[in-house]
């Protein structure tokens, strides 16, 4: 078992990916059915990338839900007279994840000697989020020219909070439309699965014959640019 984690560990997307697909492929042979095999090697492929991209677009997203109480918090502390690595810890400690293990890991870095500026700007590269890097790279800033904290704080509330009203508008504008894109793509091969339950011979030339098997190839490939496409086209960034 040892073994098998250290392999999987200094695997790279590449050979993950040739992995997934082999294996799909072999799967199929041993089903007679090569155009199975290559599905399936597909969805191994992707599969992972899309569940783990999924969950840290979660994870990004209930953090910028906390970032507005997590500032209210640590203007509280910096007003009783503490410093700023006081207010990330007091963060670290009386909110809930994922932004409480973030601050922790920066309050960690902080007491192993990196400095402060640094471990806040590390969150960044773990935290995807726009709005995570403009609090950042303005208490950083605040931090080497000095100023009124507590007005920058209070102009950083105010922002998170117009910002979190815009969102909420873009996403109902777009619902709509993911909604469709969802449908267009799932489907027509919802009714393909149907009908090879329900009627068999009527699928069968599609999947026996070679000019079927091209075709369903085709319209994966052309589905895939369809929902790229249109999935950048109701893409709203601000």
């Amino acid at each position: 078992m040892k073994k098998i984690t250290l392999f999987l560990q200094e695997m790279n997307p590449v050979h993950f990916m040739i992995m997934a697909v082999s294996i799909g492929l072999g799967i199929g042979a041993a089903l007679g059915n090569i155009l199975v095999g290559l599905l399936l090697g597909v969805v191994l492929a992707v599969g992972p990338r899309f569940y783990v991209t999924l969950q840290r677009n979660k994870r990004t997203e209930m953090m910028e839900n906390q970032l507005m109480d997590a500032l209210i918090l640590m203007g509280n502390v910096l007003k009783s007279g503490l410093d700023m690595s006081a207010a990330i810890e007091m963060v670290s400690t009386n909110m809930k994840p994922p932004i409480s293990e973030e601050f922790k890991q920066v309050l960690n870095a902080y007491q192993l000697g990196t400095p402060l500026e640094t471990a806040l700007l590390d969150m960044t590269k773990r935290v995807p989020s726009p709005l995570v890097e403009t609090v950042i790279y303005v208490i950083n800033i605040q931090r080497e020219t000095g100023g009124n904290i507590m007005k920058t704080f209070d102009q950083l509330i105010s922002t998170i909070r117009e910002e979190g009203r815009l969102q909420a508008k873009l996403r109902s504008y777009t619902a709509q439309g993911k909604m469709q894109i969802l449908f267009l793509a799932f489907f027509p091969w919802g009714l393909g699965i149907f009908f090879y339950f329900t009627s068999p011979e009527f699928m069968q030339p599609a999947l026996n014959h070679w000019v079927g098997k091209v075709l369903i190839a085709l319209c994966i490939a052309w589905e895939v640019v369809g929902v790229f496409v249109t999935r950048r086209l109701i893409q709203v960034k601000v």
